[in-house]
């Protein structure tokens, strides 16, 4: 079984051991995003060996070719910037634009890495609406061979303005407003965050390379500290951002806590921690009060990342001073689109700071039609976040009752429960994720292959999915997944909207699989 894309997610194969043959399968290029590449290398007419990789800016463009030349310094690549002519209508113009980097097959693997840790890529409506205008866009280049004029360029009258470029700011304006008004804290005292503190990005991780790569240029001595088991995309982005010193507290405990306290004591500095609520696959919660007292002795930034608890749920705005979320996930829930944010608290001591630090290299690159999508399926996003919480609650009960099962990852089941609670607001839930690790490994690959769910590395869809955490995400890093907490058979849950009875049912028949295997093999 090969990948399958659905509506545009790429999901990962129904069974645990044919990931081991497809893991480079797991991500793939989107057909639009592929049309464009395809477009550009006929335009130049290259040969078949090079590889076209295109970005929305041309400083996306600038970080790939340092990523590619770090990794190999002998490499060859060149940049091209597309772009309508001078006369073009300007909002035409900002948008019918793009760069693209050629380079060798050989680096192909450093592209991908580049892509999933860092965000630039152009979206694939982005890269459709460029593909459309493609004939009408001239390029520019300090290589001779890739300054051409495109063959319509000389008559702009036949090309159109769509209706959506022009709803875009509203759509923009409703998203931020959505975010702004969500991660607003409950305590009275506190300074509501606006619309303007919200800045929008590709994807999630455009949000956090973005805050990264500015921290670590505020100081010759920068430093990182990513606290806690992220997403596995993360600490890779964060180190690559230019930090100095960069330094990774993979348990998220007390003991790592009281280890950063006695270096900060001692006299190191660290800009930035990371961290998030909860962890993934973990779900762990990070004790933000100390944290945040932490910071306000030291000097770092608090940067967390919101997306698996919601600010639906928790309620963070009192212990940080920026918030970054993946749109992608549940605040989207339908996986046809992605969106990253990054919200600048007002209360915080460094906001003025934080604000003129983003404002200062922020572009808007958030594609229109992107938007417009990100602005329709969001509107029940709260809604959502409720239903996927009481039933993923629900569910982590019934798998924890489970004798096969040894332990449930979930806010309400892990050491931290007591930490979440702190930040949990009112009305809130504990979340849509949970992951769950079986006394026998055998049991967790029959329960996967199994479960009657979509498979794949996305969480927050409306529809439940599932992954072998560590096989898929930590592939090439399961030994030091499992040194720190993540065990190599863990399978993870995202819970949809699906009524309890209706996956509950699945994951029964999942369960009872696990025993017939379990009977089996006690008979043997």
């Amino acid at each position: 079984m090969g990948v399958t894309v659905f509506p545009s997610l790429v999901l990962a194969p129904c069974h645990w051991e044919l990931l081991n043959h497809q893991m480079n399968l797991t991500f793939d290029i989107h057909n639009y995003v592929r049309g464009l590449h395809d477009a550009v290398l006929a335009r130049f007419k290259c040969p078949v060996q090079t590889v076209c990789r295109a970005f929305p800016s041309q400083e996306a463009a600038e970080r790939f070719v340092a990523r590619l030349q770090k990794a190999d310094p002998s490499v060859s690549a060149h940049m091209a910037r597309f772009q309508l002519p001078r006369e073009a209508v300007p909002e035409m113009a900002k948008w019918a634009a793009f760069s693209v980097v050629l380079f060798q097959g050989s680096h192909e693997e450093v592209a991908f890495e580049f892509w999933e840790w860092f965000g630039d890529g152009i979206s694939s409506r982005h890269a459709e609406f460029c593909v459309s205008l493609f004939s009408f866009m001239n390029s520019d280049s300090d290589h001779s061979e890739y300054q051409t004029v495109g063959p319509a360029s000389h008559d702009l009258s036949a090309m159109t303005i769509p209706e959506w470029i022009a709803f875009s700011t509203q759509d923009k304006m409703d998203i931020k407003s959505r975010l702004a008004s969500s991660a607003t804290s409950a305590d009275p005292a506190l300074k509501p965050v606006g619309n303007d503190d919200v800045f929008l990005y590709a994807t999630g991780m455009a949000a956090i390379s973005a805050i990264a790569r500015a921290l670590a240029r505020t100081s010759e001595d920068s430093g990182a500290v990513v606290y806690g088991w992220p997403y596995s995309g993360t600490p890779h982005c964060v180190q690559g951002c230019g930090f100095k010193r960069y330094t990774m507290y993979g348990h998220g405990s007390k003991e790592d806590l009281d280890t950063l306290e006695s270096l900060l004591v001692s006299g190191t500095r660290y800009t930035v921690l990371f961290c998030e609520i909860t962890s993934n696959p973990l779900l762990s919660t990070p004790d933000l009060h100390r944290i945040r007292d932490l910071a306000n002795r030291f000097g770092f930034v608090v940067v967390c990342d919101d997306t698996l608890g919601t600010s639906v749920n928790v309620d963070i705005l009192p212990y940080v001073d920026v918030i970054v979320t993946s749109l992608t996930k549940i605040f989207s829930g339908a996986g046809n689109v992605m969106g990253g944010s990054l919200m600048t608290n007002p209360n915080s001591r460094r906001y003025s700071s934080l604000r003129a630090l983003l404002n200062k290299t922020y572009e808007d690159l958030y594609f229109p039609l992107d938007a417009k999508t990100m602005a329709h399926n969001s509107s029940d996003f709260a809604a959502r976040v409720h239903k996927c919480s009481t039933t993923a609650l629900q569910i982590a009960n019934f798998l924890k009752s489970h004798p096969s099962v040894e332990s449930v990852n979930y806010p309400t089941t892990v050491a931290t429960a007591p930490l979440y609670e702190q930040y949990r607001r009112p009305d809130g839930g504990y979340g849509f994720l949970l992951s769950v690790v079986f006394r026998e490994p055998a049991s967790a690959v029959v329960f996967y292959d199994n479960l009657d769910v979509w498979k794949g590395p996305t969480v927050g869809t409306n529809l439940s999915i599932s992954i072998p955490y560590s096989a898929l995400a930590h592939a090439k890093e399961q030994d030091w997944a499992a040194a720190h907490g993540v065990p190599k058979h863990i399978v993870r849950l995202s819970v949809g909207l699906e009524d309890y009875g209706d996956l509950a049912e699945r994951v029964g028949r999942a369960l009872q699989d696990v025993e017939m295997r379990e009977k089996m093999g006690q008979r043997c």
